[in-house]
Formats: structure tokens, sequence, C-alpha cells
């Protein structure tokens, strides 16, 4: 299963502690990550944030197809830190993790993802990954700075 990992960074203007909060909490990605139209979350254990998600995914202009996520967020402030693995049909799998840095009163956010997927999958399943994480920082950066 080839695997592909990229990267984005934004600087927000708000503290370490607020950005934390609100990627460490599954409910706030609706309207952060632009595919998500459900969050559950469900029982887990042990800090571990676990939730269910619907997405909506396009194929073709209008054409979107729903697809159920099962995502794993383990928080850790004491490292500025915030893990994630995320399971899609298809055997589609995203694990990376945020890690924030406070200077100033603003924070540097990088995402780093790992996408494996199917060979055949990977040319429409890598653009819309990095589509989506783009879209999610810039989408964190309007409203924790709004």
């Amino acid at each position: 299963m080839p695997a592909a990992r990229f990267e984005r960074e934004v600087t927000i203007a708000a503290p370490a502690p607020r950005v934390f909060a609100e990627l460490a909490e599954p409910a706030r990605f609706l309207g952060l990550q632009p595919l998500l139209v459900s969050v559950r979350e469900l029982p887990s254990a042990d800090g571990v944030r676990v939730f269910a998600a619907t997405e909506r995914v396009p194929i073709v202009g209008p054409i979107a197809l729903p697809s159920r996520l099962r995502v794993e967020l383990a928080p850790d402030a004491a490292r500025h830190r915030i893990a994630f693995a995320t399971r899609a049909p298809l055997g589609i799998r995203l694990d990376g993790a945020f890690a924030l840095a406070e200077s100033g009163g603003a924070t540097h956010v990088v995402e780093s993802v790992e996408l494996a997927c199917a060979g055949w999958l990977r040319a429409f399943v890598l653009p819309a990954a990095i589509a989506a994480q783009e879209a999610l920082l810039a989408n964190l950066k309007r409203r924790l700075e709004g």
C-alpha cells in the first residue's frame, strides 16, 4: 500500500491553549474540515477521543458520496501535540499530528499527515486530502482570529 507524507503550517494570532482546545474537541471539526457533515463522539478510554464522522466526498460536479470515517484524537497538552488516526472505506488511512508552538501570543501550527491507500486510489485521495488539510488550517485561523 503506497504511502504519501505531506505537511502544511499556519500561524494563528491566538494563544496555544485556545488553539489546542479547538483541535482536541471532535465536535469542533465541523466547519473546519470542509468535507465533514456529521460528527458523533464514541466511548473511549485513556485520554483518546474517538468519533465517527461522515464526509461528503465530491465525485463529479455536484455529485458527492457519503463516506463514513472513524477518527481517534490523542491530545497531549504537555507536548503541545494532538495525534490523529483516521480510517476510511477502501482501506484509506490518514495518520498524523498537529504540533503547536506559541511565540509572542501567536501559535504556529504544523499539521503532518501520512496517507496510506491502494495505488489506484492515490491520484484521487491525495489531492483531496491535501486540499482538506489546507482548508482546515485556513478555517481554523479564520475561526480563532475572527
